[in-house]
């Protein structure tokens, strides 16, 4: 091969590399976007309940707020064993939070005369990459009423995770996306929750009367007096999740659900219960999608076979 033939092949490669890895800063840290417009499903009239953020706190033990974890595999753009973002924790998780509750109606404004005040403690937040990456999230979160200082709702939702990340390893833009996905679902989970409860003790704020319900995968610690809350919300927190198991014929397909990129075959995860797009993806095949139901509780197994 020609030094042209192979200065070719080089380019195209790492052309290819970076768009597996998404668009990441220049840097040894991983680029998480913080994205603050509304999501295309988000409610577009909103509730009349406002709310201030007060920036989550962070209890990990943790020399560095910017770390997450730590890396035993290759990280396609990163060196060393530390895995750090390109800001502090706390900072992620609070933009993630009041985007979720803003896009499920709340207001969020920046001055004491909010009804309702959010803060939190970051319990733990990690993505290790190992054998496979595993990912392990706690998030507590309060709701309190500003002009009483009474807590309306308060609890901790956890989210684990892992895959395959397969033979070729990953990209900070990989690790990007998987973390990504689960503070998306961390947030779900919180503000279904907290909703629910609002709803139920503020009815009027709605316009209706609302039940509080026991979200499922959350454990809450106090929800305010009068309210009945199912027993569910206060004892074992109720399952939220499936497996969902993957193979493929050839092995080693990419695997993407809904567009999040998740490893490679054969792949298993448990999952937030729910109806998922999948993408396989193979050089030399055909690109295969399907459709799955992932039930709480269950095990979803799916085989895929590529054609050339």
């Amino acid at each position: 091969m020609s030094k042209l033939q192979w200065l070719f092949s080089g380019v195209f490669l790492a052309s290819m590399l970076a768009g597996c890895a998404g668009m990441q800063e220049p840097s040894n840290a991983i680029h998480m976007r913080m994205d603050e417009t509304a999501s295309p499903s988000a409610r577009q009239q909103k509730y009349p309940v406002s709310v201030r953020l007060v920036a989550y706190e962070d209890a990990r033990e943790v020399s560095d707020p910017h770390q997450i974890g730590i890396a035993t595999a290759r990280v396609l753009g990163m060196t060393g064993r530390d895995i750090m973002l390109d800001k502090e924790v706390t900072k992620l998780v609070s933009a993630s939070m009041k985007k979720r509750l803003s896009d499920d109606g709340l207001q969020f404004v920046d001055d004491d005369k909010a009804q309702f005040q959010l803060s939190g403690v970051v319990k733990m937040l990690s993505v290790d990459v190992k054998d496979r990456d595993y990912l392990n999230i706690a998030i507590e979160s309060t709701l309190t009423e500003t002009a009483s200082g009474q807590v309306i709702w308060s609890g901790v939702v956890a989210e684990k995770q892992e895959r395959y990340a397969g033979v070729m390893g990953n990209s900070k833009g990989d690790i990007a996306a998987f973390l990504t996905a689960g503070l998306k679902t961390i947030s779900h989970k919180t503000s279904e929750s907290i909703l629910s409860v609002l709803m139920a003790t503020r009815p009027e704020l709605f316009g209706a009367a609302g039940v509080a319900k026991a979200a499922p995968g959350v454990t809450v610690y106090t929800a305010v007096s009068g309210v009945a809350a199912p027993a569910a919300m206060v004892s074992k927190p109720v399952a939220a999740t499936g497996v969902l198991a993957l193979t493929s014929e050839p092995d080693n397909v990419k695997v993407y659900v809904d567009d999040v990129y998740y490893g490679l075959t054969p792949l298993q995860a448990e999952m937030p219960a729910g109806i998922y797009q999948l993408r396989f993806e193979l050089d030399g095949y055909a690109k295969s999608s399907e459709k799955v139901s992932v039930r709480l509780g269950g095990h979803t197994e799916l085989k895929v076979k590529l054609k050339h």
